[in-house]
Parts: structure tokens; sequence; C-alpha cells
């Protein structure tokens, strides 16, 4: 049972966060989250200063907590690797792909893992901005590809009592309805434009 509004007792924004994960990523709310921690509204404003903020910090406090890979990895085998990890976390949390495109501003704990990510990348012979696209890419790819699978997946809830729907030959397949739908092939076929733009002479640290 919930406990009753009243003075916040050993509150930190730690806590605050991990309230709105367990609360709903995307569909958290102040009230709901202080509902949830059996404080008073009001008190949340003490550590965060709204629910954009509070987004923030709850990001963060996943991104903390998932199992990153090391940043020297092989490029292709990093890339892979950093994609599934962000999958990993958007089936951890329900709605993080939705969240983590509307988020107002990048969690510090993501550009702590990017930067790394990124100067790996380009000491492997690529130019420092095509390692930063690199890494983008395969974020956004995973929070997109999984954002989509969860909309195929309400699409098919709701056709399941009536009229199949018709799609296009080429979309009509397993993989594009199950799993992971097309990430990996979206990931192979970028990957595979990324090695011709390696560079022969790789950049040497100083």
């Amino acid at each position: 049972m919930d406990r009753k509004p009243g003075r916040p007792r050993a509150l930190t924004v730690d806590a605050i966060a991990q309230a709105a994960l367990d609360d709903g990523i995307d569909t958290f709310s102040m009230p709901s989250v202080a509902r949830r921690l059996g404080v008073a509204h009001s008190g949340l404003y003490r550590y965060v200063t709204d629910r954009d903020d509070l987004l923030v910090q709850a990001i963060d406090r996943a991104v903390v907590a998932a199992q990153w890979p090391p940043a020297d990895l092989e490029w292709t085998e990093l890339l892979r690797a950093i994609g599934a990890t962000v999958w990993q976390m958007c089936e951890t949390y329900p709605g993080f792909d939705r969240a983590s495109l509307t988020v107002p501003r990048s969690p510090r704990a993501v550009e702590h893992w990017v930067e790394q990510y990124v100067e790996s990348i380009h000491q492997q012979g690529f130019l420092i901005e095509d390692a930063a696209v690199a890494i983008d890419f395969v974020f956004t790819l995973a929070l997109t590809a999984s954002a989509e699978m969860q909309r195929l997946h309400r699409i098919e809830t709701q056709q399941a009592d009536g009229v199949k729907l018709k799609v296009l030959k080429a979309y009509d397949t397993e993989e594009v309805w199950r799993g992971k739908g097309w990430y990996d092939r979206k990931l192979d076929i970028v990957l595979a434009g990324l090695a011709q733009r390696q560079l022969d002479n790789p950049p040497t640290s100083a």
C-alpha cells in the first residue's frame, strides 16, 4: 500500500528516476511518481525541475544500469553490440524507445559512452565524423526499429478478429512482423556501406 503523501524522507534524484522507470518511462507523470514514492507531489520539485528533467534523469539511470560493450571491440562487432544493448533497454523498459526519441536533451551517461565509441571507431580507420554518424545511426536505428515493432504489434492485435490487413508483398513476411523486424537487415546494409568509407591509413593516437 502506498504511503500517504507527506514530507519526503530519504528522497534522492536516483530514487525519483527509478520510480519513473518503474511507473512507465513513456507514461509517467509527476503525480504518479509522487504516489509511487509516497510523497507530496510538490516535494519532487526540490530534486527535478519538471517532467522533462525527470525523463532525462530516468533515461540516464537506465543507461548507467545497462551492460555496455567495451570500446576496444572491432568496429562492426562494436556497432552490433551497441545496438543490442539499446534494444535490450527497450525490452527492459517498455516505452523507452519512444521516450528516448523525444527526450529534450541527451543524458550525460549516453554522452560518456558515445565519446569512447566514436574515438574507438575513428582509431580503426574512419573519419571522426563518419564514426560519430555510425554511432548515432545504430542508436537511432535500434530505437526506431523497436518502436516500429510495437506499432506493428498493435496493428496485428487490432486486426486479430477482423479482415487481414493488406500489405505489399515485400512487406508481408515473417521477418517484417516478428522479432526485430528488419533491424538486422538494415544494420547489415549500412555496415557494408560504411566499410567502403574506411581509410587506408588509420589515424594514430597522439
